[in-house]
């Protein structure tokens, strides 16, 4: 039967689950009044299984909810010992062991937990709060044993825990800084190289915002408007890269990359930041830029003493032509000194554009082919027509290009047009599928099969530099003039140097 007494008794040690019993007091409970409930009313709202041991451990008493969660029959539970409920399965050591303690010592069972698996419905974890009581009158000895189920809720801090060791193993093991932060920028965890990279301590770091970590030097203005601002209307933020000066290691520059976690549940979002420390790259980087501009400049004075170097070179030979008295002989020193003066454009052309090893085609050529038409000395030169495609050229291209267009057009402002002069010379270069195509072209009386060659070494040049290039050359001649055709592959500058 459930009396009062063991209302009473229940209520003693449950009575943090039963407000309206509770007073300001000395938490006394008004006897009389709880004689007017109906006892049983308010032990099943308790949502703790409930039992009544005697000082042998026997079951006097167990409330609905202990059969509904154990599984166990009312009429082997009421009368039996503790130990022999269900076949022995409450045959539990650590159960055993803490109720007698009570009935020992007097101690009280508070939020202990026993994990233990039964036979019909598996594991559970059960939270114990136990305590002894001595009815007055008699003075018999009891003990109120409440059990909560707790099964769900300890899997699930384990489960917690196991992802946190998890979380933190993996954040220890990244080589590059990495800070766990929550929403208030507080650090909830930070790796090993963290630490180490910074001269930070780990008990002065978990557990303070960002910008209070070690007197303020985290206080940055740019990496707290990355994390307040950018980072939550953001999902993630690449590369970043703030510059600050640290108290214990000085400049840095950090590369920082952000992302935003959110955790469904709690709506809570947690902040990961990587840091890496690029102050060496950028000092290396600085380094090669600086010796790559003293390179450069160190090439633009040897473009200026080689363009210097071949204007004297053209010079002299043009002097000595003026000795010769052979006319064979003069004009082999003028092809030889054209042929320099071709080179020289290259360089003049370098010089002025402050480049070192790349050459705008339209610049050089167009500059070369005018200097070719005064320096023939025709009274009446033929029109000159230039379209050049624009784009930077190599050096390495540029050379033997320089010296095919002053070969050709040379031969055609020398046979092409009669002694009066006049006619129309046309230079044209393009780009097509992939390929550079160079046409020289005149209207004249087209080539003399019959016509003495000076030497032919104008035309092995030429046969070498094509070759050299990669190219093909084809010639169209007629009475209507002559029309040179070179191919070539295009490769960018970048990727054809010397």
């Amino acid at each position: 039967m459930l009396t009062i007494e063991i209302v009473f008794d229940t209520l003693c040690l449950l009575l943090r689950y039963i407000d309206e019993f509770r007073f300001s007091g000395a938490n006394t409970i008004d006897v009389d009044m709880l004689r007017k409930i109906d006892p049983a009313e308010i032990v099943a709202s308790l949502r703790e299984s409930l039992l009544v041991l005697t000082e042998d451990l026997v079951v006097e008493y167990a409330n609905d909810q202990f059969f509904a969660t154990f599984e166990v029959d009312r009429d082997e539970t009421i009368g039996a010992t503790l130990s022999s409920l269900g076949n022995g399965q409450w045959n539990i050591s650590t159960l055993i062991g803490e109720l007698e303690r009570i009935l020992d010592h007097g101690q009280k069972v508070e939020d202990v937990e026993v994990d233990h698996v039964f036979q019909h419905i598996g594991r559970r974890v059960m939270r114990l709060n136990a305590r002894k009581t001595i009815r007055p009158g008699n003075g018999s000895r009891r003990i109120l044993l409440a059990i909560d189920d707790v099964t769900a809720e300890s899997d699930a801090a384990a489960a917690l825990e196991r992802e946190q060791l998890l979380s933190k193993g993996i954040v220890d093991t990244v080589r590059e800084p990495l800070l766990v932060l929550d929403d208030r920028l507080e650090i909830i965890s930070a790796s090993r190289a963290f630490y180490s990279t910074f001269h930070v301590d780990p008990a002065e770091t978990v557990g303070r915002r960002l910008d209070d970590l070690g007197n303020g030097q985290w206080a940055i203005p740019a990496l707290l408007e990355l994390l307040t601002e950018v980072v939550p209307r953001n999902t993630t933020v690449e590369d970043f890269e703030v510059k600050h000066v640290f108290s214990k290691i000085g400049e840095r520059s950090i590369l920082l990359n952000a992302r935003k976690i959110h955790r469904e549940g709690n709506h809570t979002h947690t902040l990961l930041l990587a840091m890496q420390d690029i102050t060496e790259r950028r000092r290396l980087e600085a380094e090669r830029a600086a010796a790559l501009h003293y390179a450069e400049r160190l090439l633009e004075e040897l473009n200026h003493r080689v363009m210097n170097s071949l204007s004297m070179i053209g010079g002299i030979i043009a002097l000595e032509a003026r000795n010769l008295s052979d006319e064979a002989c003069r004009a082999a020193f003028m092809r030889m000194r054209a042929r320099v003066d071709a080179v020289g454009s290259l360089y003049k052309t370098l010089s002025r554009a402050g480049a070192v090893d790349q050459v705008n085609t339209r610049q050089y050529l167009t500059a070369l082919v005018e200097d070719l038409l005064v320096s023939s000395g025709q009274a009446k030169p033929p029109e000159l027509q230039v379209d050049v495609v624009e784009l930077p050229l190599s050096t390495r291209v540029a050379v033997p290009l320089g010296l095919i267009v002053n070969e050709l057009a040379t031969n055609s402002l020398k046979y092409a047009f009669s002694e009066h002069g006049g006619g129309q010379l046309s230079v044209l270069l393009k780009v097509e599928n992939k390929t550079l195509q160079l046409s020289i072209s005149d209207n004249g009386a087209g080539i003399d099969a019959n016509a003495r060659v000076d030497s032919g070494l104008g035309q092995k040049l030429t046969e070498a530099f094509t070759t050299q290039l990669d190219g093909q050359m084809t010639i169209e001649s007629d009475r209507t003039g002559t029309r040179h055709m070179l191919v070539f592959p295009h490769i960018s500058a970048e990727s054809r140097s010397w």
